[in-house]
């Protein structure tokens, strides 16, 4: 019996109607690591380090993987690293792209929006948006600093700006 693709809605409703998830919300002040948004919030990049092994996490976990502790202890990353990796995205979100008529009956175009992952202290590794930067001039080895910026929208991310 093949399943349609409407059988699987089923599976993602609410109360028999459909999620609306233009809506949806993680709840994140509800998770272990609810810290990590405010200290964004707050102009703090953060991660976690493991008390018993040790081990350093970006993202901060709440829980070790490594040895299963949960006795974890916040640290700030200052942020500054090297580029060891970017691409460019089409389709990012109306923050981030930039919009020109592309002919007279068209209201859009998505100009290519570079997203960058920066090594930083202890090879802990801290993706970012670097919108601040001509494509041409981004390449893997540069010298770069990721900084949380708060969005005209309210919105919290990490930048990613030459050092």
């Amino acid at each position: 019996m093949s399943a349609g693709p409407d059988r699987w809605l089923l599976f993602i409703s609410s109360g028999g109607s459909k999620m609306d998830f233009k809506n949806f919300s993680l709840a994140i002040a509800q998770t272990k690591v609810a810290r990590f948004a405010g200290d964004l919030a707050a102009g703090k990049i953060m991660s976690t380090v493991c008390k018993k092994c040790s081990k350093r996490y970006y993202p901060p976990q709440a829980d070790c993987p490594a040895c299963m502790s949960s006795d974890m202890e916040w640290k700030e990353l200052k942020g500054e690293g090297t580029l060891v990796t970017f691409t460019k995205i089409y389709v990012a979100p109306d923050h981030f792209a930039v919009r020109q008529p592309l002919m007279p009956f068209s209201s859009v175009v998505l100009e290519p929006s570079p997203i960058g992952v920066l090594e930083v202290e202890g090879g802990l590794r801290v993706m970012g948006w670097i919108p601040k930067v001509d494509l041409k001039k981004i390449h893997v080895g540069m010298k770069m600093r990721a900084s949380p910026q708060t969005l005209p929208d309210g919105r919290v991310t990490i930048v990613l700006e030459p050092t």
